[in-house]
């Protein structure tokens, strides 16, 4: 007789949609909410607030090569303990800060706490513990994500109308010291172990790389990082690039933030979608095509009417961004096991980051050189047409759960 199939939402997706949601502190769109705040305060103007806020990103993401392990070798309870203490830390620091080098330190913090590391435990847990419904588990990241996109904003801006900034940030502290850390501490209890599906990486699956530096000729994280890498470093060009694309194409900004609602919706839809997908089939085989809605979006700016040219391009970015959150997740398990989850996935943290830098540099340039939209579009539809059915090929998952 056949094991009942289980139902519900598994233990590790409640913890993951919970420690996605707190990791909202650190979060950029949160972080911006103070931007003016910062600059009169500190007196900085808004590059020196940029530079500010994009050396504490890009050195905590640099971090996370090295700390990512730590879902490796402490137990999700003593990794989330930490995790959440730091970020707490971090607010309390720029709520105290009286100088812009303790306000660099926390925003380091809480970047490095909340963006980096609390996201990454999230994926982690969900990834190594959710087995028959894997992709599911890691889709409540995603949802976790949003979630804080949507409560925070508003929260902060009524809080705001009644209290400083700084009181803000003392209360954000309080709120990950007295509410995140019990909560996530005791969801993190029975959530122990290396995870159910361990036996994937068996010391001598000559597939399986133990040390960073293995991975970095680990022909299957090479193919992986060919597609996984492309959404956010393209996303991010993109949304960062917003005004230079609004004043080429005409798009009034109200259009604008409507695209934005656009891009939240199809993003949750496809999180949804794709994690339903991958515990149906695998990770392994969405990596096929699931550029393809991006590869549309991003051509729909050089041959579509304008306000189509929009629309086309959040819905876009907004499918693959969301299968994409699903797929880095879970593509890790089904190649490598969990042994080693924290580690690989802490690396693919710190290039994710790099590449998300490295992004809107090279489309500034591109626009700077007047390159045709249609011709970025091209070469955007063309990868990602051409190069994940070769990267995904020769992927042959260990375990589907």
């Amino acid at each position: 007789m056949s094991e009942p199939q289980p139902t519900g939402l598994p233990p590790a997706g409640r913890f993951a949609f919970l420690a996605a949601l707190f990791s909202s502190f650190g979060q950029t769109f949160y972080i911006g909410l103070f931007g003016s705040d910062f600059r009169t305060g500190f007196e900085l103007s808004e590059t020196a607030l940029g530079a500010l806020y994009g050396s504490a990103t890009l050195i905590s993401g640099l971090a996370m090569f090295w700390l990512g392990a730590m879902a490796d070798h402490l137990t999700l309870r003593k990794a989330i303990a930490l995790t959440m203490a730091l970020l707490a830390g971090g607010a309390a620091m720029i709520a105290w800060s009286p100088h812009v080098a303790l306000l660099f330190a926390g925003l380091f913090m809480v970047r490095l706490a909340g963006q980096g590391l609390t996201g990454h435990l999230a994926v982690v847990a969900a990834a190594r513990y959710a087995v028959r419904r894997r992709g599911r588990a890691v889709a409540m990241v995603s949802y976790g994500f949003i979630a804080g996109e949507a409560l925070l904003p508003p929260l902060v801006a009524g809080l705001l109308g009644w209290l400083d900034w700084r009181s803000v940030w003392w209360l954000a502290a309080a709120t990950v010291l007295f509410v995140a850390i019990p909560l996530l501490v005791t969801l993190a209890r029975p959530l122990v172990g290396a995870g159910p599906v361990a036996a994937d990486a068996q010391p001598g699956n000559a597939t399986v790389p133990f040390t960073r530096r293995k991975l970095f000729v680990h022909g299957r994280f090479l193919r992986v990082l060919a597609v996984v890498l492309v959404s956010p470093l393209i996303v991010t060009a993109l949304f960062l690039h917003q005004g230079s694309l609004a004043e080429r194409l005409g798009w009034p900004l109200p259009m604008v933030a409507s695209g934005f609602v656009l891009f939240a919706g199809m993003q949750a839809l496809a999180a949804f979608a794709g994690g339903w997908l991958i515990d149906r089939f695998s990770a392994c085989g969405l990596l096929r095509f699931y550029l393809l809605p991006l590869g549309v979006g991003v051509l729909a700016l050089g041959i579509l009417p304008p306000t189509a040219a929009l629309w086309t391009m959040f819905a876009g970015l907004g499918l693959t961004a969301g299968v994409n959150g699903v797929v880095s997740g879970a593509v890790w398990v089904e190649l490598f096991g969990t042994e080693r989850l924290g580690m690989i996935r802490g690396v693919y943290a710190s290039l994710m980051v790099l590449s998300t830098a490295a992004g809107p540099v090279v489309l500034g340039g591109l626009l700077e050189r007047d390159v045709a939209l249609v011709t970025i579009g091209t070469f955007c539809l063309a990868y990602a047409v051409i190069v994940p059915p070769i990267a995904a090929a020769r992927l042959r998952p260990t375990s589907t759960g």
